[in-house]
């Protein structure tokens, strides 16, 4: 039925969507349904066939409506003027004959495609039901994945199999480290796939055939699955699912659903990406050009050659015509007139649908196939397995060496793996299907994931090993990350109609078209950086992502190549062909079977015997063969030994002797007699594929016939047969075989080319082709009586030489060899040959009737060896020369007005060279050339003053400005002395100058001397922070005399602002580079500051310097320790490289530079990041020292970076390349600077309580009583706060934050987070029925501020104290926010990363501002959206895991009240070394708390654990918590009574289980080394942890429900991180080992504790941190084992008491003396 026009010209502005048609329009049928389509010109309806999906067959397809947008172009508008009107239409719904018809959704294919269904419903939550009862989509929080993950439900898959869940099993993936290995890949059972293929009636060439791979759906499974023959073994699952392949949890449905399988010969074709990318690699133009020639060739010949006819429609897929061909002939014309149009539709691929040129070239040495991967893990990083059916020759390797493997889209030329394609017999099973390892080394990734991002789920390669086309070049591959995912708080239909709406592949086209343009115009091709950068976009833009494309990368240049580009090339060849081919009349050349005798049978039966064929079994060329014998009544059997019996099955060998009535002895097998070689051993064999069955035999051997009659049956083996291997040893690390095929003339020098390959053999190493080299054009072979020498061109290049030796001289045979012809890993491996006894050699040939075998034979000639490997940063070398005056063109008048000012002594030849005069006349005067002796022509300071005192100010500025720009240091000098001389004092243009080039602040320095109290004198008085600045910034160069000018300047540094004191103690820490001058610099800023005589050292001001020296100290050692500086602060090698950058200046912003970075380049340097700009290539003009400038940078975009230079800029700057490198984040560093800064300069304004804080309140009583907890009492204005569900100390902890500032100490198990929620829930209560107060949650890390968050969510959802919108999550990183709180961020919030979009910024202000709960850690409180927020409340959780000014930043945002919980005696913040001698680690918290008392500061002590039984407490409580610490725990027996049925000997205190174990260990630790291990106690660890888990004999098995020692969780916990690599490695995995430092915060039920210290000096290193202990201790829930020497512990006071309050077990390990 034609299509029914719905509507007329639609119109972008369409509201309503309302049609009424005939009831006969709406007929369907089966598998038919109503599709409307969608143009600019009209609306259509029409019946058309729906794809087979899980939905619609759980589902009436009558009341669905397919909608296609794909065609939907409204004329002058915009994309997004297209999807306004599809998203309008969506949500509004579409009536038909009054139902109306709601957005259902979409496979991935029809978004990509533009289409979608709508089904019958009046409301969105009747769609939401059907599709939400089949999976937990619900739980996915992101739009374009839930999207993706429903599609699965309406992608195509036909009904297989109704697959019970209880047939199947969920396996892990295999992974190492965070690569995924088995992305998609399961297992299935041979049983299975055989039941599979039987239902799906699966036939190829009219035989059941069983895949390797099947493409499937199943339940929330999507993927590939592989045979796995193991599982038909074991007989438990027929299906293993790995983790990977699970999208979504549903059981709705077990249809098992079949969407693809492997198939065999399904041949691989290179498409215009492939072409481009192997041209870059290296394939020169002509080879490809020949390639696509021999298609043309290949195409015309099928009307031509009854043979090459059955080869063409066989790998076309036509294997029925084939044999009509055989039987009937070309010239039948029904056979004729088919064979054309099969040839006409292969000229058609020509061009894609939308009538544009591509590549479909047939490559016959190619398959495409499904990737898997190895579950044996038997497969070494970098190789593949590949067993395909191959013509004549069966399921078999075709080669074993290097093939190309790559996956489209590919558009970077690492994206073309280049591996290594071997035989495994344990993969044997799997064929037409490549097998990737799974294994890698360390940060290595999988061999899919490298080539475009592809995995195993459905993704097919395309695997090629034509020697043509395999390059020689490899280029490391792009590391293809992930995506960011959005995550957006709710999620409805509506979102989900938008995300299709607007869906576009326009990013994806756009970013493709520029790559396609610069691989054009660039003449390194697609390995142009400009490519490599848009494949990044393009990985980034394929699920219809937005990218932002650099501006730099839209306008490529025009092409200027004087060679054509290959796509032209052979696009114009095929337009060629095209043309002659389509009006040609073919007809064919030979004559046709149907008219042919006896004789010309024959003849085409040897032919086609002999063919070549590509996609023909070995068993189908003998039933065409039959066929045309039996009919033409010839007989067969005189022709069988043009067949390759090894390519035949067991079932297709016993068929053809019954087919043709032979005894079971009359062929015998085909033999191989390297098998039996007396030197070649089995792993010689193995890699190069020498011991397959082909039909190659042994003429000599040395072994049998002796060396003496080598060079005679070298003559016979080289001259009788085409096909022959020379063997020969040297010693039994090193063999060398030489494969020559064709005919070698004897006595002469012939050219053999190509034809001779050279293979070394060293069974001791793993190297499988590192000996390996094919000769080239040029090598020519000589032979003789008494000679073999094969060289390259002329003698004096000899490769290989063996030659006889005269009698006498000890040996017969001897040879040479140049070993670095085949590698440098043989050469360093084996050494030197020269003239070195040959001890045995052998002869090996084939049959010249085997074609087959020579066949096989020629395939060790088709491995391409590779030679060079290109990193993805290639760097060309860029010199430049520096500005200089040697090379200015004086004669130009602009020039020639500064010429006095250089050279005072102008002549009629002035510049000239000072040469002798005899010379003179020789070389003559050289104009633009300084003289040799500048002091007869330069400048004095008398000269230049009298010079100068004429000139304008205007015109010594541009003076001083050429001077810079040529590097005329001298000059500068003297000009800016004149200008310093001046009275009045230029203060401008000094300040200026200095800036521009901060040197010149020594001159002034000299000019004005410093008074002798070190205060600057009058005239540059007000310049003490511009000179001490520029002083700074002149450090790295000048060294002592920096430090010199400092100290000079003292007095002037103490009178500057706290502002400006701290921008230069900030300088300092970024500028000064050396370690120990950096040191230096602060100090001496620090010291000045303090000044005795100052009138600055206050409290306040004391404060305020101690701390802001510690932050730029911890910045500064950060700095080094992330990019190491020498003495001269020149950057040190690193291991990771540095990013190459190209700067370009910023317009009115002199200070600034933009960065120039490759997208595609890992890159650390993000916003706030430190960064120091090294000079990539020295000036190749003059030496000077090599520019490094420090920056920060200040923007952020993709591939460009906005740097703030901290040291003025050469004026080469653009001229000249750039390494960069990253010196840290400055973000928390900064914000602690501005905390520091705020408090001192604002005080109460910005803090109520900051006089405690500094040490500045009129009452503080400066006396202190450690442990003393300060009462709270009551708040007079309200209610006492009650809670029945806390405990004492928990209540007086929530009523202390009634004060300015509360302390809250909470020992680990106290319920500190509980205390914290229920502050928050009474802080918010108050406040119900006034304004709420403006509260800030922090904590030190992003972990913790989660856990407040997720409990105050849980309460907030039946107290109602907070709107959601009121509550706000702010992380400058969003990835480390907690996966199930992301809905609460201020990016899922706006829609967006606020990070990339000024518009949602200003979005996230306002949420911000109308937020009343933040929370956020402390560093983040002082950066992006909160930076200038104020709050009235700050909560501040682990406050003494943070540094002081680090806790600053939350309470000086105009904090009026404060609550800081922590526990001062654990571990304190990690600072850097110098910060520990600063006391910079000490936290606010612990300072308060024992060392400052206020009346309004409470202190409050959490003294009730619910952690630990009482047993365990003891000690700590003891030792760190004055003995206030109990337990909330009352049953302890019942607690402690699961350790009591374990097999380890738990000690007993009366009939009380003693929690607390230490085991000796005497065992010595090891020697050397920053960290440190013990074998002793990890051997000692290893016994314990069995025994923890088993039952000890005869105990009753635990009740149904009980605890199990099994789900006891067991951390073993130690201060080494090399006793924790030592340890993992003989652990099992789900034993958790963790440093005690990493492990704080965290606790397991059981702690093995091992202390590695054992020596006879007693040392135990920073063991003796008591913090350390109190940690490890704490961290137990039911019992500590400590593992240990007790005379090395007992050295530490209290690792002594520690030690004996536990109870001594001894544990005697078998075998050892531990």
């Amino acid at each position: 039925m034609a299509p029914y026009v719905l509507q007329e010209n639609p119109t972008k502005s369409d509201t309503a969507w309302v049609f009424t048609v005939p009831e006969n329009a709406l007929r369907s049928r089966l598998n038919h349904g109503k599709l409307i389509t969608f143009s600019a010109e009209k609306l259509t309806l029409q019946i058309a066939k729906f794809p087979e999906n899980r939905i619609l067959r759980g589902d009436d397809p009558s009341k669905f409506i397919l909608l296609s947008f794909g065609n939907l172009r409204f004329p002058d508008s915009s994309i997004r003027e297209g999807g306004e009107y599809i998203e309008r239409l969506l949500t509004t719904g579409l009536f038909l004959n009054g139902v109306q018809y709601r957005f259902y959704h979409h496979s991935n294919s029809q978004l990509r495609g533009r289409s979608c269904f709508v089904r019958e419903a009046t409301t969105d939550k009747e769609l939401d039901d059907r599709i939400y009862a089949l999976g937990d989509y619900g739980k996915i929080m992101n739009v374009a994945k839930r999207a993706k993950r429903i599609g699965l439900l309406f992608s195509e898959a036909q009904l297989d199999w109704q697959l019970e869940p209880k047939y199947i099993a969920d396996i892990p993936d295999i992974k190492s480290g965070d690569e995924i290995f088995s992305d998609g890949c399961g297992l299935m059972s041979k049983h299975f796939a055989v039941q599979v293929s039987r239902k799906k009636k699966i036939i190829f060439r009219g035989v059941r055939y069983t895949p390797s791979v099947f493409q499937i759906r199943y339940l929330g499974y999507k993927g590939v699955l592989m045979l796995h023959p193991d599982l038909d073994k074991e007989k438990k699952h027929l299906v293993q699912f790995r983790k990977s392949m699970k999208k979504f949890s549903t059981t709705s449905d077990i249809t098992f659903s079949l969407v693809n399988y492997s198939k065999p010969y399904t041949f691989g074709r290179l498409n215009n990406d492939v072409i481009v990318l192997l041209s870059s690699l290296g394939i020169t133009n002509e080879k490809l050009r020949s390639k696509q020639q021999e298609y043309f060739e290949w195409i015309r010949q099928a009307s031509m050659d009854p043979v090459k006819a059955i080869d063409f429609l066989s790998a076309v897929g036509d294997y029925e015509l084939a044999e009509k061909v055989l039987l009937n002939g070309l010239d039948d014309p029904d056979i004729s007139k088919k064979v054309r149009k099969r040839q006409v539709d292969e000229t058609a691929k020509f061009k894609n649908e939308k009538g544009r040129s591509k590549a479909p070239i047939f490559v016959r040495n190619s398959r495409r196939l499904f990737g898997v991967c190895d579950p044996y893990q038997v497969l070494k990083e970098g190789q593949i397995h590949i067993r395909i059916m191959t013509a004549r020759a069966g399921p078999s390797t075709p080669i074993h060496g290097d093939v190309i493997v790559v996956r489209n889209p590919c558009l970077h030329p690492g994206d073309c793996l280049k591996l290594r394609a071997v035989h495994h017999e344990k993969l044997a099973h799997l064929v037409d299907c490549v097998v990737f390892a799974t294994v890698a080394r360390p940060g290595h990734h999988s061999a899919p994931s490298m080539s475009s991002g592809g995995d195993l789920d459905g993704d097919e390669y395309f695997v090629f090993w034509d020697k043509d086309i395999v390059p020689n070049t490899v280029v490391q591959s792009y590391d293809y990350p992930g995506n960011k995912e959005h995550i957006s708080k709710t999620i409805s239909r509506a979102h989900l109609a938008k995300h299709f709406a607007f869906y576009s592949g326009a990013g994806v086209a756009r970013v493709s078209s520029l790559h396609a343009k610069w691989v054009r115009a660039s003449p390194l091709g697609a390995l142009s950086p400009e490519c490599q950068e848009l494949n990044a976009l393009h990985s980034q833009s394929v699920d219809g992502a937005q990218v932002r494309i650099p501006d730099r990368l839209t306008n490529p240049p025009e092409r200027t190549d004087s060679e054509p580009y290959i796509l032209d090339v052979l696009e114009a060849d095929r337009k060629a062909f095209a043309d002659e081919f389509l009006l040609a009349d073919t007809m064919p050349l030979r004559d046709t079977v149907a008219i042919m005798d006896s004789e010309g049978a024959r003849d085409l039966l040897v032919a086609l015997l002999q063919s070549q064929q590509s996609a023909v079994s070995e068993y189908e060329l003998f039933n065409l063969a039959l066929l045309v014998a039996r009919k033409h009544d010839v007989d067969i059997t005189q022709y069988l030994n043009h067949l390759n019996m090894s390519a035949l099955s067991a079932q297709e060998k016993h068929a053809f002797g019954l087919t043709l009535n032979l005894s079971t002895n009359y062929y015998p097998d085909i033999w191989n007699s390297l098998i039996r070689s007396d030197i070649l051993t089995p792993q010689d064999l193995y890699h190069r594929t020498l011991g397959r069955p082909f039909s190659i035999q042994r003429l000599y051997s040395s072994k049998t016939q002796g060396l003496t009659t080598f060079f005679e049956f070298l003559r016979m083996g080289t001259q009788e047969y085409t096909r022959k291997l020379l063997v020969f040893k040297t010693e039994e690390r090193f063999a060398i075989g030489i494969f020559m095929k064709g005919d070698i003339v004897w006595g002469e020098d012939p050219d053999v080319d190509e034809n001779v390959v050279v293979c070394a053999f060293m069974p001791n190493t793993d190297q499988a082709l590192s000996g390996y080299k094919p000769c080239t054009i040029g090598y020519r072979l000589h032979m003789s009586d008494t000679h073999f020498q094969l060289y390259n061109k002329h003698v004096g290049d000899t490769f290989i030489f063996i030659n006889r030796r005269p009698l006498g001289s000890g040996f017969e045979v001897a040879t040479s060899i140049a070993l670095q012809k085949i590698s440098a890993f043989v050469q360093r491996q084996i050494g030197r040959i020269r003239t070195t006894p040959v001890v045995a050699v052998e002869i090996h040939v084939v049959s010249n009737r085997d074609r087959v075998a020579h066949q096989l034979f020629d395939l060790w000639f088709e491995h391409v060896p590779t030679e060079k490997i290109i990193s993805r940063f290639q760097r060309q070398a860029a010199p430049y020369q520096l500005n200089d005056l040697r090379d200015v063109n004086w004669k130009l008048p602009e020039n020639r007005l500064f010429l006095p000012s250089f050279f005072p002594k102008e002549e009629s030849t002035f510049p000239r060279v000072d040469i002798p005069e005899e010379e003179s006349d020789m070389f003559g005067p050289v104009l633009g050339t300084i003289p040799q002796n500048p002091n007869h022509e330069r400048h004095t300071p008398q000269s230049m003053h009298a010079h100068l005192s004429a000139k304008t100010p205007q015109e010594i500025d541009r003076i001083m400005v050429f001077a810079f720009h040529h590097h005329a240091d001298e000059e500068m000098f003297l000009v800016f002395d004149f200008v310093v001389a001046q009275q009045p004092l230029q203060r401008d243009i000094v300040e200026k100058w200095i800036e521009m080039f901060p040197p010149l602040a020594f001159t002034l320095l000299k000019r004005f001397v410093p008074l002798e109290d070190s205060s600057l004198p009058e005239p540059i008085a007000g310049m003490a922070h511009v000179i001490c600045r520029n002083i700074i910034r002149c450090a790295n160069t000048l060294g002592i005399a920096a430090l010199v000018a400092i100290e000079n300047m003292a007095r002037s540094i103490a009178g500057m602002s706290v502002e400006q004191y701290f921008d230069l103690l900030n300088l300092a820490a970024y500028c000064v580079r050396s370690p120990h001058l950096v040191q230096e610099v602060l100090l001496c800023l620090n010291d000045s500051r303090l000044d005795p005589a100052s009138d600055l050292s206050t409290p306040a001001m004391k404060y305020g310097c101690k701390f802001s020296l510690s932050i730029v100290f911890d910045r500064a050692e950060e700095a080094a320790d992330e990019c190491p500086c020498d003495d001269n602060g020149k950057p040190r090698r690193q291991r990771t490289p540095p990013t190459h950058v190209k700067l370009s200046s910023v317009a009115d912003e002199p200070d600034h530079v933009r960065a120039i970075v490759r997208v595609d380049a890992k890159n650390e340097v993000r916003l706030h990041s430190h960064v120091r700009l090294q000079a990539a290539f020295k000036a190749t003009n003059r030496w000077i020292q090599t520019p490094i400038m420090d920056g920060l940078v200040v923007q952020a975009s993709k591939g460009e970076l906005k740097i703030s230079l901290l040291h003025p800029k050469p004026p080469e700057l653009e001229r000249m390349d750039w390494n960069m490198y990253h010196a840290g984040i400055t973000a928390t560093s900064k914000a602690m600077m501005d905390a520091v800064l705020r408090l001192l300069q604002e005080g109460q304004a910005c803090c109520d309580f900051h006089d405690i804080i500094t040490g500045s309140e009129n009452k503080l009583a400066m006396v202190h009583v450690e442990g003393e907890v300060i009462p709270v009492a009551s708040s007079s204005a309200a209610e006492p706060y009650v809670n029945g569900r806390l405990n004492q100390s928990q209540i007086d902890a929530v009523r202390s934050c009634d004060a300015p500032l509360s302390l809250i100490w909470g020992p680990p198990g106290t319920g500190k987070t509980t205390v914290v929620v229920e502050i928050l829930q009474e802080l918010l209560k108050k406040s119900r029925n006034d304004e709420p107060p403006k509260i800030l949650m922090t904590a030190s890390t992003h972990n913790a501020v989660d856990n407040v968050l997720e409990r105050f969510v849980a309460v907030n959802a039946t107290e109602h104290l907070l709107l959601e919108e009121q509550i706000l999550r702010v992380a400058t990183d969003q990835s480390k926010v907690s996966e199930n709180l992301k809905d609460y961020t201020v990016d899922a919030r706006v829609g967006g990363d606020t990070n990339e979009n000024n518009r949602l910024a200003k979005k996230a202000q306002e949420r911000v501002k109308a937020a009343v709960l933040v929370f956020t850690t402390c560093a983040g409180a002082g950066l992006g959206t909160l930076r200038k927020v104020n709050f009235d409340i700050a909560i501040i959780d682990e406050a003494s895991q943070i540094t002081e000014p680090g806790a600053l930043i939350p309470l000086v945002k105009g904090i009026k009240q404060a609550v800081l919980v922590g526990d001062h005696v654990q571990l304190r913040p990690t600072v850097k070394k110098m910060g520990s001698v600063l006391q910079f680690d000490v936290s606010l918290m612990e300072r308060l708390w024992l060392h400052v008392q206020s009346p309004r500061m409470h202190k409050t002590m959490l003294n009730v654990q619910y952690r630990s039984p009482a047993e365990l407490m003891m000690f700590p409580s003891k030792e760190f918590y004055n003995n206030q610490l109990q337990s909330g725990l009352t049953n302890t027996d019942a607690i402690l009574s699961l350790l009591s049925m374990s097999s380890f000997p738990w000690p007993r205190r009366g009939t009380s289980l003693v929690p607390t174990v230490f085991v000796q260990c005497s065992t010595e630790e090891d020697m050397g080394g920053m960290s440190k291990s013990n074998a002793g106690q990890v051997e000692v660890v290893a016994h314990i942890i069995p025994m923890l888990t088993t039952p000890k004999e005869g105990h009753p098995a635990e009740p149904e429900g009980a605890p199990s020692l099994a789900h006891l969780k067991i951390t073993v916990l130690t201060p080494y991180r090399k006793q924790i690599q030592a340890l993992r490695s003989k652990l099992v995995g789900s034993i958790s080992c963790s440093t005690v430092d990493a492990f704080q915060g965290r606790e397991s039920d059981i702690i093995i504790f091992s202390a590695v210290r054992s020596n006879a000096e007693g040392d135990i290193g920073f063991l003796e941190d008591e913090r350390r202990l109190n940690v490890m201790w704490t961290r137990a829930r039911l019992a500590l084992i400590i593992v240990g020497d007790r005379r090395t512990m007992n050295t530490s006071v209290r690792w002594k008491r520690a030690l004996d309050s536990c109870s001594e077990v001894t544990i005697d390990l078998p075998n050892s003396d531990a």
